[in-house]
């Protein structure tokens, strides 16, 4: 079973023995969520059928992936690896579009998925086997009571599903000051060796942190859903600095890797090709409509249905299952921004490689004169793709521009607000003779410039004790859903209204239909989302089972 057999580290779910006879529990969407409902759900004793549209790398560039496997990553030359940079770059507002192995797959639309259209606002549905987490960063934090205050379930009633959480998704971590706010909910430590840079920040942190602390910000190393020890993998961690590209060794995690892991079990099955594009209840069993590759439409029986389809493909599924075309609802997102900060000491010599490339540093200011709400920062020290935007700023005088002292000292952090403080977003399905589409409309907001001020203004008034002075006018906020921290479109509710769901991710009226992804999240804070809808899925993939009706 892969991860799920690791010895006295990761241990698999105590599955229960499957009879024939139970009914079926529908699984749509082999995302983060999906799998964690699924888990869930066979832990119960029930049967799981997986629907998805299940995209997947080309074949030519996982044969390109699975040759670099085979060989030394000495041998792994800038010939060999050309196919995972060729198409993509950055600018001073970031990547544009982080890409798989040098593949978009993760964001194309599966035959029957329904079109998203932006305006003012930034994001994208995955019809991808794993969805986004084929993309991500991997960054994991649990929320804190205190920025999940509108939800009608507290930390209490996630941290035994945080825990089961990682306990099949490996969480490459240290327990240090963040966990007295954020526990790692695991009890083993297995971190990614840090770059020199963070090393370095973090050992003169360390010797001012009673000076950081008492100003209301907390530091700690990153916190990763990799396999840092390359167990049942090709490899372990080289630290070739490719991550933002894909590993080689396919180390960062991706709920496709454990889909595969959970084939395996008598009680899961996976139809891959499906696209959802509606449900509906009947007396004592769920409808799902369904679009195949071909065009052929179906539909498919169960017991339950569980929406795990990312936001945007839960909430059009939704709404077209509500009949609710032209409708506007809102949904939360966690307002993105990229702040670049140079620290006072640069870190000589500079080595450009033996480092990865994900986050290395998290930062947490709790500070009510800047939020009431935790704001979220995450570190990065040199990648390569830093090079570029600072290339085109500098035109010719890069020939004479002291990149090395520069480099040495450059940190970017990553951002972001928790969504009482970030700009609306309006989502409404609308239908044409031309199909239909989901239309995504980001409004302007003055609080989100008002905070973000506040916080570089904090940044730069501890520049002694943090030993880095940020650079604001290199500060670039997001559009909404540019950092795909988002949701709450159908938010949980104790009574839930028309436009809300209960505990248990039901949309009000409805008794069999569950969404488990951040749609039904009552609030997005700051700190990284996966985590968190993750652990909300699995409890409710926990409990819904034993729900009447």
């Amino acid at each position: 079973m892969g991860l799920l057999a690791e010895a006295d580290e990761l241990q698999p779910p105590a599955w229960s023995r499957i009879t024939t006879m139970q009914p079926i529990h529908l699984v749509v969407g082999s995302g983060p969520t999906g799998v964690s409902c699924a888990m869930a759900l066979l832990a119960r004793g029930c049967r799981v059928e997986m629907i998805d549209a299940g995209l997947d790398l080309e074949h030519a560039a996982a044969e390109k992936v699975s040759g670099l496997q085979t060989i030394a990553p000495a041998s792994w030359t800038d010939e060999k690896t050309s196919f995972l940079r060729a198409k993509m770059d950055a600018g001073v507002d970031g990547i544009p579009l982080k890409l798989a192995y040098g593949s978009d797959y993760p964001y194309r639309l599966s035959r029957g998925a329904t079109a998203v259209e932006c305006h003012g606002a930034d994001s994208k549905p995955s019809c991808a086997k794993g969805g986004l987490s084929n993309v991500w960063g991997s960054a994991v934090m649990p929320y804190r009571q205190a920025d999940m205050d509108d939800w009608p379930v507290v930390t209490r009633d996630l941290s035994e599903h945080y825990r089961a959480v990682a306990k099949f998704m490996p969480v490459a971590s240290i327990q240090d000051d963040l966990e007295r706010e954020f526990p790692t909910y695991s009890e083993y430590e297995r971190p990614l060796p840090p770059s020199q840079q963070a090393q370095a920040m973090v050992t003169d942190w360390g010797k001012r942190s009673d000076r950081i602390k008492a100003a209301g910000v907390t530091f700690g190393r990153s916190r990763l859903a990799v396999n840092a020890t390359g167990f049942d993998k090709p490899g372990h961690c080289v630290k070739c600095g490719l991550c933002m590209y894909g590993c080689p060794y396919r180390l960062i995690w991706s709920s496709a890797d454990a889909v595969e892991q959970l084939r395996d079990h008598p009680g899961f099955s996976y139809r891959p090709g499906l696209t959802v594009t509606a449900v509906s209840e009947m007396a004592n069993e769920v409808q799902v409509e369904a679009q195949t590759e071909t065009g052929e439409h179906l539909s498919i029986y169960g017991a339950r249905v569980y929406l795990a389809a990312g936001v945007m493909a839960t909430t059009a599924i939704l709404l077209r299952s509500l009949n609710r075309y032209d409708q506007p609802v809102q949904m939360k997102d966690s307002q993105y921004f990229l702040l670049p900060m140079l620290r006072k000491r640069g870190i000589s010599p500079f080595h450009r490689k033996d480092l990865h490339t994900l986050a290395q540093l998290f930062v947490e200011i709790q500070d009510g004169k800047v939020s009431p709400y935790t704001i979220h920062l995450q570190g990065y020290t040199y990648n390569e793709l830093f090079e570029q935007p600072v290339a085109k700023m500098l035109g010719p005088l890069r020939a004479v521009f002291p990149s090395e002292a520069f480099f040495s000292r450059l940190f970017l952090f990553q951002g972001y607000l928790h969504s009482r403080h970030s700009r609306p977003v309006s989502l409404a399905l609308h239908k044409s003779s031309e199909g239909e589409v989901l239309r995504v409309t980001g409004e302007e907001s003055p609080e989100v410039n008002a905070i973000l001020r506040k916080v570089v203004r904090k940044l730069a008034g501890l520049h002694g004790p943090l030993g880095a002075l940020p650079l604001a006018p290199l500060m670039r906020p997001g559009v909404p859903g540019r950092g795909f921290h988002s949701g709450g479109v159908f938010p949980m509710s104790d009574h839930p209204s028309p436009n809300e769901s209960d505990i248990y991710g039901r949309p009000a009226g409805l008794q069999r239909v569950h969404a488990v992804d951040s749609t039904v999240m009552s609030s997005i804070a700051a700190t990284t989302v996966t985590f968190t809808a993750m652990a909300n899925a699995h409890r409710i993939g926990t409990l819904a089972p034993a729900l009447e009706g």
